[in-house]
């Protein structure tokens, strides 16, 4: 009996001399960064609490809508400005309800992607995402679950055409950028009416908002062509050429590229807003090349001067832990939000959403001005790699695994500048540019005004910029023409 009582006091005795001997490590790791010894303690409490509040919405928004007064009429693209976007959004929402839930529906149709170019000569108010996203994606920012007999599980460009029905119903289209579906239901009774869709594109004709045409009314038949272009790219080929645009200020945050490597002042603001309540739970340094290094056990920040964010999670990825994308995106949400005040005067939004097997990744860009900011073949330092996006996150269900981030705050310039919109000239301008493009093989699957941010460790005044988005993934960056 005696032994046995011997026994579990030694028991209880290794217990106790474990649990202190792990908090004398972490003490000693926050002395080593001159924090307070409590510090420890409070992170494992304050990890919990250093989360965002998520809101889908601020990604999901649409990358345009486009309101189409039918064929060889015009075509008008709203942003988030338009009194009318909110509202034709509200309204696709619904729609796209019914859609991925399978209710309400009267009739549904499959076609080829044919149908798209009929759909977009149209009269129809057309909501358009950068690029496919899943219906799974689409169902969690809407709040509803998926019907297993839904046929697109992508989901490019939605058209809601609002006289095409003869039985006062509206007709929606699904393209996923291979097919097009079409689901017919009666209009939203909280919503938008046919004459209410009408009422707009006639207000759209009385202010004479700037207009375009969609290539297809242009070149009727890419038969005689050695090129290719989708049907609905936007173009300018009649009336005046020009256009106003403003140039945009492009800065580093926090003056990176100024900061005194003695500063402890300076770092730890950084730190502050890069880690949160994990702050102290982090060993600070400044590498030999002026790289700003956050690291622990598990993770490793480095920030470089030209306003680069580099993460890596160090510790070993359980094979169990890839889930589902809706997870795994509202990972990639939260360590954005988290870090939201390292820009400014942006919008992000969501560009677009691989699954690479053992888990995904997500690209975002910016918006400024309501004008796309691309970034093309941004260097990383001491890699190889290039980056097409300005974020881009790898995440699985339970955390982001790496992330490469250019920092930028934007701000409006004051110059005025008359560019040169014709569809010709830039077509002109880009063989100039490309010459491997003159024996064919050119296509454009989109085509945008778009400010680039580049390589740089100054403040910037950008300009507009033409970007082409080739049908097989290549882009063509083409200088516009002043007036």
């Amino acid at each position: 009996m005696f032994l046995i009582k011997s026994e579990r006091v030694k028991q209880y005795i290794l217990i106790i001399l474990v649990i202190t001997s792990i908090i004398q490590v972490g003490i000693l790791w926050n002395y080593q960064r001159r924090g307070m010894p409590t510090n420890f303690l409070w992170n494992i409490i304050s990890a919990k609490n250093n989360q965002a509040t998520i809101d889908m919405e601020d990604f999901f928004k649409p990358f345009k809508i486009v309101v189409s007064g039918g064929f060889e009429n015009p075509h008008w693209v709203l942003n988030e400005e338009d009194s009318y976007y909110d509202e034709i959004w509200k309204n696709a929402k619904h729609y796209l309800k019914n859609i991925i839930t399978q209710k309400k529906i009267t009739d549904e149709r499959e076609y080829g992607e044919s149908k798209w170019k009929d759909v977009i000569e149209k009269k129809s108010f057309i909501i358009e995402f950068k690029n496919n996203i899943s219906s799974n994606l689409m169902a969690a920012f809407l709040g509803v679950a998926t019907s297993g007999g839904i046929k697109p599980q992508e989901i490019y460009k939605i058209a809601i055409l609002p006289a095409e029905n003869i039985n006062n119903n509206v007709n929606v289209y699904i393209y996923d950028g291979e097919k097009v579906y079409l689901y017919t239901m009666s209009f939203y009774d909280k919503g938008l009416s046919r004459w209410d869709y009408d009422l707009i594109i006639e207000e759209l004709y009385e202010a004479k908002k700037e207009s375009f045409e969609v290539v297809s009314e242009i070149i009727r038949s890419t038969d005689r062509s050695p090129f290719y272009f989708k049907p609905d790219v936007l173009i300018v080929a009649k009336g005046n050429k020009y256009r106003s645009f403003r140039n945009a200020i492009s800065s580093i945050p926090f003056d990176m590229p100024d900061l005194d490597s003695k500063s402890s002042e300076d770092i730890d603001l950084i730190a502050e807003e890069v880690l949160g309540n994990e702050k102290d739970s982090f060993i600070q340094s400044v590498d030999m090349e002026d790289v700003i290094v956050f690291k622990n056990f598990s993770n490793r920040y480095n920030i470089y001067k030209d306003g680069l964010l580099e993460y890596k999670y160090l510790s070993v990825i359980g094979k169990r832990d890839k889930g589902n994308e809706t997870e795994a995106f509202k990972k990639a949400l939260e360590f954005i939000k988290i870090r939201g005040n390292l820009i400014s005067d942006v919008d992000i939004y969501l560009a677009k959403a691989v699954d690479e097997g053992e888990y995904y990744s997500f690209y975002f860009d910016y918006k400024f001005n309501n004008m796309p900011v691309v970034v093309n073949g941004y260097p990383v330092k001491n890699s190889d790699k290039r980056l097409n996006h300005a974020i881009n996150i790898s995440a699985n269900s339970k955390r982001v695994l790496s992330c490469e981030w250019v920092l930028r705050n934007f701000k409006a310039g004051d110059e005025v500048l008359e560019l040169n919109m014709n569809f010709g000239d830039l077509l002109d301008d880009t063989f100039e540019m490309y010459t491997d493009l003159a024996t064919g093989g050119f296509s454009i699957k989109d085509k945008n005004v778009s400010y680039e941010i580049k390589y740089s460790v100054n403040t910037e005044s950008i300009v507009p910029t033409w970007v082409i988005e080739g049908i097989d993934g290549r882009r063509y960056i083409v200088p516009m023409k002043e007036k």
